[in-house]
């Protein structure tokens, strides 16, 4: 089969190629699933560049790629379903075991794969990160129906969610991005959109109940102008020692600084899937490649220049 790997750490377009190597075999617990579809995270290149090499499994020689969907091939041992052939979306967690979702075949843990429609098999994985993600975000910010939330970097993956998802939950939301980002936040229909670059961030209609910063770069004198007494402020990004005093200091502010722990879940990745059913939810799929330009793509979210979700077609 043919799958996307790297030998050793370094800059994804110099250490990541495409190989032919023997299919896995899943072991006790797993099932093999053949990938239709994987989805691009910044979190992929950094794992080949070693930025998290002392808390990932991800350690050359590895594959590359944490979500993904397709269907059933075949069962390990003790398992029984979902039955071969059905349509499933998943998650590698690269903390848990190597990942390898830009590969034609994948042994996976039962437990990390869902059913899913056919219909949605693209769709479905861009969910299990920037979806839950952003999920996650307006758990942390305790988003709550009428409140006003800014959507700092709304065009990212993560971004685009968190303003679907914010008004999912019944919040009003203003989004910011650049100049050329501005198409993609017209589309997703926020209350009002914010040029991030030219203006100022005292005209951005603040006090707001709730800031996502999809980008992580909002530093302390924004965060007070921007946010309301008891409000919350979630980032994607740690930065320290604040992740770690963060906790603390909450205790005694009048604003509530966290930083997000993306944390895999089946319950969240069922709410997102009924959403994307119902309509309330769907990603914004900015480019499409083949497994041949996989690394154009990995290339492409290092540039900071995706908007959306880029999706790798496999077969």
């Amino acid at each position: 089969m043919r799958a996307l790997r790297y030998d050793s750490f370094g800059p994804v377009r110099a250490v990541a190629r495409l190989v032919e190597t023997g299919r896995p075999r899943p072991a006790r617990g797993q099932l093999l699933v053949r990938v239709h579809f994987a989805a691009i995270n910044p979190l992929d290149w950094k794992l080949v560049e070693g930025e998290f090499k002392l808390l990932a499994k991800s350690k050359p020689p590895a594959g590359i790629g944490t979500e993904f969907s397709g269907t059933v091939e075949a069962h390990g041992p003790g398992v029984s379903a979902p039955e071969i052939g059905t349509p499933v979306v998943g998650f590698i967690n690269p903390m848990a075991r190597p990942p390898g979702a830009l590969q034609q075949v994948v042994a996976v843990d039962a437990k990390d794969v869902m059913p899913v429609d056919a219909a949605d098999l693209e769709a479905a994985c861009t969910l299990p990160v920037a979806g839950i993600s952003a999920l996650q975000m307006c758990r942390l910010a305790d988003v709550k129906s009428g409140q006003r939330v800014l959507v700092h970097g709304a065009a990212g993956g993560v971004g685009t969610f968190a303003v679907q998802i914010v008004r999912a939950l019944g919040g009003r939301v203003v989004a910011t991005g650049s100049r050329l980002s501005q198409p993609t936040l017209a589309a997703l229909e926020p209350e009002a959109r914010i040029e991030y670059t030219t203006q100022r961030i005292g005209s951005w209609g603040g006090p707001f109940d709730a800031v996502l910063d999809c980008a992580s770069t909002l530093g302390n004198t924004d965060i007070g102008v921007l946010l309301s007494a008891g409000g919350h402020y979630v980032r994607t990004l740690p930065t320290f020692p604040a992740v770690l005093l963060d906790p603390l200091r909450n205790r005694f502010r009048p604003i509530k600084r966290l930083t997000l722990k993306l944390t895999p879940s089946v319950d969240d990745l069922r709410t997102l899937l009924t959403w994307l059913r119902r309509g309330r939810v769907r990603p914004v799929i900015s480019q499409r490649f083949s497994l041949n330009d996989a690394v154009a793509a990995l290339e492409l979210s290092k540039s900071g220049k995706a908007r959306g979700k880029l999706v790798v077609r496999i077969d």
